[in-house]
């Protein structure tokens, strides 16, 4: 019986130091890893007026799908005292295109496509938000990391061929 509960140790010691090698290989070669940044804690971001004219409140939240192959996030509106959850998606990689890709549905049936470019602090989202009539409207947010728990939020629309500025929040992360 002593021999046995030895035995099931040590293969159990193998089985978990033979894990823990591929994990952490695996996620260094997640081509994800330069999003991970983003995942835990809460964000938050308040202005006093947002797009609609009123004050603004936004918090969302970012956390590694299961197979830590997405992030998977979700945006709430405070809305009449409530938070209300607005958006709903993933940000994964693409294997054909060679790029990060996010996806997101929100509350009124919109669908929004993109692609992100991490480069050094400087997250560049260019996307496309197909509204429930079908039209395709494009759209770029700029996100400038501001440390480890804040960073800056440009949202940009196409206008007459060139970009211009629609909104900006500075977001900040609480870690519970």
């Amino acid at each position: 019986m002593k021999t046995r509960r030895i035995l099931c140790a040590f293969a159990l010691a193998l089985l978990l130091t033979g894990a823990i090698p591929a994990r952490a290989q695996a996620q260094s070669d997640n081509p994800l890893h330069p999003l991970a940044w983003m995942a835990g804690g809460t964000w938050r971001a308040d202005a006093p007026q947002g797009p609609d004219g009123k004050p603004f409140h936004a918090e969302w939240k970012c956390r590694w799908g299961a197979n830590h192959r997405t992030l998977d996030f979700t945006v709430w509106f405070l809305t009449d005292g409530k938070l209300v959850p607005v958006y709903n998606g993933l940000y994964a990689w693409h294997p054909g295109r060679k790029k990060l890709i996010f996806v997101y549905a929100d509350n009124r049936g919109n669908l929004t496509e993109g692609e992100a470019v991490m480069n050094g602090e400087r997250l560049q989202q260019d996307f496309h938000i197909v509204s429930a009539d079908g039209v395709a409207r494009p759209f770029r947010s700029i996100i400038v990391r501001q440390g480890p728990d804040a960073y800056d939020w440009h949202v940009q629309r196409k206008k007459d061929g060139a970009w211009t500025e629609m909104f900006a929040l500075k977001y900040k992360r609480s870690r519970t």
